[in-house]
Formats: structure tokens, sequence, C-alpha cells
């Protein structure tokens, strides 16, 4: 059924050596080969093929995608697949060790609908779909039944909504979205308004019940700030109502809660084990959970979340479906977010739109008072659920960031060069600009290098200058760093977090800022690398190594704001895995956001890091950034980063759309 230049386990080993496929891939193949004594070298293929895919985070091997005459895309083919993709499928199910949904417990590689996956990458996928649509479809308060009750809502969601210049007020339109379904998901890009919105949300729901409400994001970093969103979101909301003379004003703001945990924390961490205190058979005690940022949650942690939750409880999900997905496998709610989609053929633009069934439509309408007959969908499915916010707050009229990042969603190559060359003052190219050292030397400086760093520079040396002069607020000199960061595509090399870091130590130690001689100086910042759930510490979470103002001795210590807002300090010998933070992935950037942000983008990327550079994480580095934003690259490398677009391969989105 395949034909091969070399035993397959020499090959194995030679993609091995060649980056193909990694080690657990190799071993993951042989050893179930082994243990279900199957010698075809089909089968042993098939299995690096699906932990390849597992490794590149999707959670599926779908058949029709394997290049049969050349599986592992080698320069030189040494492996053929002699099936075509219909009987491919057959063939397999041969194998004692692969079987269907029906034998789903029984073995450890599953097809399902043109799909190969390992059986507990299925259990969650199946599940995930099972507990979404659950909650989808589910019953919700019949109180608005009601017509006394239904127009009460309608009126207060109106105060708390007045009238709009735009066509559709989406941010109402969610919140009466939530208040009618178990699940809600309420999406859009930045300064669209998703806290205020589930914060005017919850102080509905509180006005018309008691709940206990849970507020979640899955890093700290996201939890601090989802925290400070919303205390800020409740302070207006006060002064909104008070104009408005609401009555209850005070008691249903403070039921809205304002201290947001990691997912991690939320489930209940057993030290030393995968598993969690909290899951289907103790769920937790709640009646709502708020999960922010959830383009981050992988489809392993949102079974474990589904699971956990109580049958009666409401879901809402909120984040940008236009983000990186998750560093884990799947992408959760870009699948819940699918069927919105909708791509010109001809221009290839995306634009999205909403699908309600007759039903939700008349019931948003009697809330909202406002005709939403453009969306009726025949078969909406999910749809009634979801509700996707279109106006962003932040970036107004021709802001340059908001520009650049719209032509960059929309992989408009020649919008992306306009707004390049239009002199936005908030945008800045820096060009990679390599220059000979010598005469007749392969040595060169790359000038555009020199300019981040005099620009990195300028903007840490602010919160390092506070420092050096007595500044005794150590939330204070933490946010003035927090101001700047540098962002790159990738860890590695001369472009990547490890060189950047080490380019900007150095420039910062030549102009007297730092004294990096000791692996802990005043002014370090460290990001947390591993969770550390004794000291509270946990990946991502990002410091300053600073003098302990508290201690007569001043003594170095590593302080970090927590999700509440309060400050730990932790001695730097006891820090968990770690590095320096100067420069961080773009990846570990999301849930953050800094007032200035400047990407890094490599010169010559290599296959591998091609696969890197996509339109989502161009766009998720520039809407990272508030106020100014600079890119350090090539028009090449850009162009074909923000026409790149990520794929993860997931029987999710048809599980919630067409099943």
């Amino acid at each position: 059924m395949i034909t091969t230049t070399k035993p397959i386990n020499q090959l194995l080993k030679e993609w091995q050596e060649q980056r193909l496929i990694t080690s657990l891939d190799r071993h993951f193949a042989l050893q179930l080969a082994q243990l279900h004594q199957e010698s075809a070298p089909l089968f042993t293929l098939i299995c690096a093929l699906v932990s390849q895919y597992l490794s590149s985070q999707h959670t599926c091997l779908p058949l029709k995608q394997i290049d049969t005459e050349n599986p592992f895309k080698e320069q030189l083919s040494q492996c053929q697949i002699n099936l075509q993709t219909d009987e491919l499928e057959d063939a397999l199910l041969q194998f004692d060790a692969i079987g269907t949904a029906d034998d789903a417990e029984l073995k450890p590689l599953i097809i399902d609908k043109g799909n190969l996956y390992l059986q507990r990458y299925f259990s969650y996928e199946t599940q995930v779909a099972e507990h979404l649509n659950r909650l989808a479809f589910a019953a919700v308060d019949s109180s608005l039944d009601d017509n006394t009750e239904l127009t009460n809502a309608s009126e207060l969601l109106n105060q708390l909504f007045p009238a709009s210049e735009q066509q559709y007020d989406w941010q109402k339109i969610a919140t009466a979205t939530a208040m009618t379904k178990k699940l809600a998901v309420i999406t859009g890009g930045p300064g669209t308004g998703k806290t205020t919105t589930v914060t005017k949300l919850l102080y509905l729901l509180c006005s018309r019940q008691e709940m206990t409400i849970r507020l979640v994001a899955p890093t700290g970093k996201a939890a601090a700030r989802l925290s400070e969103s919303i205390k800020a979101s409740k302070l207006r909301l006060a002064s909104e109502m008070s104009q408005m003379g609401i009555v209850d004003l005070d008691k249903n703001i403070a039921n809205i809660p304002e201290e947001a945990a990691t997912l991690h924390r939320l489930l209940g961490v057993i030290p030393n084990s995968h598993q969690f205190r909290h899951h289907k058979d103790n769920p937790l005690r709640l009646d709502l959970l708020v999960v922010d940022e959830a383009s981050m949650v992988d489809l392993p942690m949102m079974h474990k979340v589904l699971s956990a939750l109580p049958e009666h409880a409401r879901l809402i999900l909120l984040g940008d479906q236009d983000q990186l997905a998750s560093v884990e496998a799947g992408a959760v709610l870009a699948d819940i977010c699918a069927g919105l989609k909708q791509v010109n053929k001809k221009t290839k633009q995306t634009r999205w739109k909403m699908h309600y069934s007759q039903p939700q439509v008349e019931l948003l309408g009697q809330l909202t008072r406002t005709s939403l007959a453009e969306f009726v969908s025949p078969n909406p499915r999910i749809g009634d659920s979801l509700c996707m916010l279109m106006h962003s707050h932040r970036f107004q009229g021709d802001a340059g960031i908001g520009q650049l990042a719209t032509a960059v969603n929309h992989s408009n190559l020649a919008r992306i060069a306009e707004v390049w060359q239009s002199g936005y003052q908030e945008l800045l190219w820096i060009e990679h600009a390599l220059a000979n050292t010598s005469h007749g030397s392969s040595s060169f400086d790359n000038k555009g290098l020199d300019s981040l760093l005099e620009q990195s520079v300028e903007q840490y040396g602010v919160y390092l200058a506070a420092m050096s002069q007595g500044e005794i607020d150590a939330d204070k000199i933490i946010d003035s760093f927090n101001q700047y960061r540098i962002l790159c595509a990738m860890r590695a090399g001369e472009y990547g977090v490890e060189g950047i870091n080490q380019s900007v130590t150095k420039a910062l130690a030549a102009k007297g800022l730092i004294q990096p001689e000791q692996e802990f100086y005043a002014g370090r910042p460290v990001i947390i690398q591993s969770n550390d759930y004794n000291l509270g510490l946990f990946n991502g979470d990002i410091g300053l190594i600073l003098p302990d103002c508290s201690s007569q001795s001043r003594r170095l210590m590593a302080h970090f704001i927590q999700a509440d807002g309060s400050l730990l300090k932790v001695l730097p010998a006891r820090l968990p895995s770690h590095e320096t933070c100067y420069a961080m992935t773009v990846h570990k950037s999301q849930g953050s956001e800094f007032s200035h942000v400047s990407l890094v983008l490599p010169i010559k990327p290599s296959v591998a890091q091609q696969q890197l550079l996509t339109k989502e994480l161009v766009y998720t580095a520039i809407t990272r950034a508030k106020h100014h934003f600079t890119c350090l690259g090539s028009q090449r490398v850009f162009e074909q980063a923000s026409r790149s677009l990520t794929q993860r391969a997931s029987g999710l989105a048809q599980r919630l759309w067409r099943d």
C-alpha cells in the first residue's frame, strides 16, 4: 500500500534528523506499532503523521490533506502512499488499532468524518461540541416570556445603551443575546467594547436575580487586565447610571465582581497532577462564568472548563476571533465563529454576518427595539448565541493603527502599502538595512536593528531612570515599564526573542542604564516560563527585579502585579523557570496591551519560520499597541505574513454548524 526507498523505521529516523518530525512523533509511531503488533509500514507512517499534526496544534489529521506522493514534504520524496483518499480510509480501518466513532472508547485512533484523531482528542472535540450545543439550545430564564418582564428588561436595556449613530448597536444586541441564552459568545477586535458590554450585562442580570459570578482568563496577565477593565467599566457605568437616576444603583453595581482568576486557579490545581479539583463529578459552584481572551483557550482546556460547569450555569465567552489561536492544539473560538464567516470568492475578502433564527430575531427586536430581519437564517445552529462587535472605539476615524490592523486582517496588500505610506504619526516603519562593515568582508551591520535599539533605549530608559532616581513605588515603575514592549515572531535567532533580548541588554548597559554583570540586576524584567502554584506565579507572568524599598537593606526582589492588583515580592533565587523580557513572543503578548509596541520580523525567514509568520500573528502584534506601533522588517516578509492564514485542522466547526 506504500512504496519506500528504505525501511520505514530508518526513514522515521532520517525525518527526525531533518526535523520533519519530532522525536515524540517517531517514538509514538514505533511504540503504537509495537504495542498493537502492526508491522505494516502504512500503519507506522500514519501514526507518525497524526502525531506530527497534533504537534503542529491540529486536533486531527484530515485524510484528504495527505499528500500521497510526498506525505512529509521532503525535498526528494522517499515515500508514497499508493491509495486514493477514499481507499485510504477503508485501508486504515482494517488495522485493529483504528476504529470509528462507534467504538471510540476501545481504539487509540479514530476515523470520523474523514478525519483521523487520537482517541483523547476525538473525545475532547465531541464532548466540547455536545456541551456547547446543549448550552446554545437549552431553555433560559422563562421570565422573559411574560410581557411585563420583557418590557421592563427592554426599558433598562435601552437606558444602559442610549440611541446610537450606528445602524446596529452591537453592544446592545450582544447584551440582549446573553440575556436570552445560557451560552453567549461575544467577539470583536480591540476597542469594540467587549468589557463594557459584559459589565452592563452583569448589571442587568444582577438587577434581575442574585447570582454567583466568576471572571476568568487563560493567563495571569490577562486576568489582571480583565480585573482592571471591569473596575474602570464599573466606574463609568456608575457615573452614567447616576446621571440617569436609576434606582438600586449601588447594590447592583456592587454585585458585579471585579477580581478575575486564571482558568487553572478556577478549576483548582492538584500539585504534581494533570487533573483538577473541579470536574463533572465535582462541578464549580457558580451561576455564571465569564471567560475572557477565549481565543487563547485550547481544546483540552475548554473541555475541562465545560465539564466542570454546573448544569444550570450560564457561560459567556469573550475574545477576538481574528487573534492568534491557542499555543496548544485547537482553535476553539475560531471554530465557534466559523459559521459567521463569508469569503468573497473573487476578492478573497472576509466578511462576518450574524445568523439568527426567526424567533431569536423577534425576541432580540423586542428587547433592543431594533429590526434584525436581514440576519434571519433558516438554519442558524449555534448562531443564536453569537454576537460580533463591529465598531472600534479605540481606533477612531482614520487612526493609523486601526487602519493597518484592518488591512492586515483582510489580507489587503494594496491597502497595507497605502497605510504605511500615509504618514501616520503613530506608525513607524524601520527597514532592515544591511551595510557591509568593511571592504572585502562578509560581515554586515544592520542599521535597521540599530534604529530599533536606539528606540528601545529611549523607551525603557524612562522606567530605569525612575528606578535609579529612587522611585519607591514599585507599581509605578512596573507601569512605566509596561508602556513599551518589543514583540518577536519567534524565539530563536538574531531577530528572535533570545537575540533581541541580548541586543537590548547590551545597548542599555552601554548607556549605563543597567549593570548586568550579575544574573539578577536592578531593572531586569523577567517573564515566568512555568507555573509555581505555591508562589502564585504562572507561565507568562512578567515582573521586575527591583530594590525592596520596604526593607532597610533594599535587597533585590522580583516584583509582580497580581490579578487582584496587589504586589507580589519573590526572592530572585526562588523564581521558577524564567528569562529576560525586554522582548517577548507575540504569542506571549496575548491578553496584554502597551502604549507602544515594536514588532521584529526576520530578514530571510526559513521554511519553519515562514509557517509562524501569519496574518493572525501580525494582526495580534499590531492590536497590542494603543498609541504607537513600530515594525522592523522588510516589505516582502510583512506582506507574505499578511496573506498567510493560520489553518488548524479540526472537526469542531462542522459539529457546531453542520451536524
